[in-house]
């Protein structure tokens, strides 16, 4: 279900403004926190939120509004619990650090851990 949020937001600035209007940003939230031991539901929720997060040059103001909605909505907690739980999912990591970056996150931030050959 996040896969296809992602698909229909991706590019689509009406359907995003539709699921923020909604509280998709708490839900997917939510989603993540109740799930958390799932690397599909953590990656595919967190590709939904950094794509809600990115940066509109059209529409600087309304990029810092949707910030501050996601900081409100708990954003740092489930992105910090999937980057706790997928350390080797660069996808995670990756967006997971911007979205942390991007919304003033000031504590430290978990590294990618690549996967060896023994986990």
């Amino acid at each position: 279900a996040l896969w296809s949020l992602f698909i229909l937001c991706f590019d689509h600035p009406r359907n995003k403004a539709e699921l923020i209007r909604l509280g998709g940003i708490q839900t997917i939230c939510t989603a993540i926190n109740r799930c958390c031991n799932s690397i599909e539901v953590c990656r595919h929720g967190i590709a939904v939120l950094f794509d809600l997060l990115r940066e509109d040059p059209d529409n600087p103001a309304n990029t810092a509004t949707i910030r501050r909605m996601a900081i409100a909505a708990g954003l740092h907690k489930p992105v910090l619990a999937a980057m706790d739980k997928f350390p080797a999912s660069m996808e995670i990591m990756a967006m997971g650090t911007e979205m942390l970056l991007a919304t003033g996150y000031t504590d430290q931030i978990p590294t990618h851990q690549p996967a060896t050959a023994n986990s």
